[in-house]
């Protein structure tokens, strides 16, 4: 007998279930009760038809098809233009399984100790399995949280939402959070997992800033929750490398392209070093990357486990641990002396 698991939380399923393939308590922290039906009441080409009546209603930006969902009385997920409450993705066809391997990486994320969106998978009429995660930009009552992704705090257009460094966007969090090492520290965190974990798509839409309720100043309070985490390297079939990142890291002022350091030139990828002197550039302490560097090797078969306990293929599996794997060995190298 096949051991099973949850397509939320990814842990092993045990006890009874009131969905199956969900585990209880995962199924209400995403959805707000176990009554909600994880089986879609229509199906992929009807998503498709919907998304398309219902994208101008929608502030989702972003290429890929999407459709805006909110609960109703018989408790199925159904499509909205208004009060909308969770987010649907089912995996492009240029990009097969990407809901799988999208929902895995998140839960990475959070494994991680990283603020991360609520997602899980769901079904579609037909039985395709569809990434779907809660909005964050919305409370309980309704009301909206004020949110900006960095693209717009650096107020450039759309098509340059890869021209800027990591440096330069750690540096504007700064200044938008009124100096908030914390924040910074985060945003730290999360272009280090990326590299681990092979997402080279995170680039200025996919972070953001958020504003308390009760803030009034102009200063944001932290980062959203964490989203559009993927292993973006599983997904190419050539010999795996050494990948980048979505950004250069580091700024240099002479040309304004990105810097790189001898360690990187010496090695001819991103090591640890590299991370600290990003650190190191944004005014924050060495010991808590450090510490985010060391716990990604603690974890490393933790990662591991999540990876081949998630619904992605079997290749798309192997590929994506054999990254985090040479990728976390890369990033232990954090001091010159190794070279």
């Amino acid at each position: 007998m096949s051991i099973e698991y949850c397509k939320v939380s990814l842990k092993k399923l045990s006890g009874k279930q009131s969905k199956p393939g969900y585990n209880n308590n995962a199924l209400k922290a995403l959805f707000g009760s176990t009554k909600v039906k994880p089986c879609l009441p229509f199906s992929r080409s009807e998503f498709f038809q919907r998304s398309r009546q219902n994208v101008q209603g929608m502030s989702i930006s972003g290429v890929q098809q999407k459709l805006s969902l909110k609960k109703n009385e018989q408790h199925e997920l159904i499509a909205t233009v208004e009060g909308g409450e969770y987010i649907l993705k089912p995996s492009p066809e240029t990009y097969p399984n990407a809901a799988e391997n999208e929902h895995a990486a998140m839960q990475v994320s959070r494994l991680m100790g990283i603020d991360t969106a609520q997602c899980g998978l769901v079904t579609f009429d037909g039985g395709e399995l569809a990434y779907i995660t809660k909005r964050f930009d919305r409370l309980d009552d309704g009301s909206k949280l004020h949110q900006e992704d960095l693209m717009q705090c650096f107020d450039l257009p759309s098509d340059d939402k890869y021209n800027k460094t990591y440096e330069e966007a750690g540096k504007l969090i700064g200044e938008v959070t009124n100096g908030k090492q914390s924040v910074v520290l985060d945003f730290v965190r999360r272009v280090i997992l990326a590299y681990a974990t092979g997402n080279d798509d995170l680039h200025l839409k996919n972070v953001s800033v958020q504003r308390r309720t009760d803030n009034t100043s102009r200063f944001y309070d932290k980062l959203s929750p964490s989203y559009d985490c993927l292993f973006c390297d599983a997904f190419r079939t050539d010999e795996p490398g050494m990948g980048q990142l979505a950004l250069g890291l580091l700024y240099d002022p002479d040309d304004g392209d990105e810097e790189f350091t001898d360690m990187h030139n010496c090695y001819g990828y991103y090591t640890g070093y590299d991370f600290l002197e990003l650190g190191r550039r944004l005014g924050l302490p060495e010991k808590p990357i450090r510490a985010f560097i060391a716990k990604l090797k603690t974890n490393e078969k933790k990662i591991a486990d999540m990876i081949n306990h998630s619904y992605m293929p079997d290749d798309m599996k192997t590929r994506a641990i054999k990254l985090v794997e040479s990728h976390t060995k890369a990033l232990q190298v954090v001091d010159a002396s190794e070279q």
